[in-house]
């Protein structure tokens, strides 16, 4: 198991806001350096599939970022998240991280700690690039990813 960070970002670029999660991972890949870093890794994904969870099961920390479709004041959330415990989908198409998740635990055995950040956008109309709005509130988002970080891997 990699003592490592993977991040997740999840989203579909024809979208607009739909495609925050991978727009958040793009600018930490950038964003990022030095011993930080070395701390993560990163992928993005159009939507969560079965195919991940080898992936996923090799990783002692996941960050999923997905786009948060709810109105409300925040501009992002940010939540541990668990397996379900009686979800085993038997599509290749995972429905929710926790869904992932547990089938990750059920296939290799192992459950990473997992977190995900859903950033909020205001459109999700065909057409690409993010909303203005978006862009703070991801801005805002990528913020948070660097304290988790921090919060993860203490300097000794």
């Amino acid at each position: 198991m990699r003592q490592k960070l993977l991040l997740v970002g999840i989203g579909n670029p024809i979208r607009q806001d739909d495609n925050i999660g991978q727009y958040c991972v793009s600018i930490l890949q950038e964003k990022l350096n030095g011993e930080k870093k070395k701390l993560v890794d990163f992928i993005t994904v159009h939507q969560l599939d079965v195919i991940h969870c080898e992936v996923f099961s090799r990783y002692q920390f996941i960050l999923f970022i997905d786009a948060d479709a709810k109105n409300g004041p925040e501009t992002f959330r940010l939540e541990e998240v668990f397996p379900e415990p009686e979800s085993h989908p038997f599509t290749s198409h995972i429905g929710s991280v926790n869904d992932i998740l547990s089938l990750t635990g059920w296939i290799f055995g192992f459950v990473p700690r997992a977190y995900l950040l859903a950033v909020r956008g205001m459109s999700y109309e065909v057409g690409e690039g993010l909303t203005p709005e978006a862009v703070k509130n991801a801005g805002e988002a990528i913020q948070a990813v660097d304290k988790l970080i921090d919060e993860l891997f203490p300097p000794d």
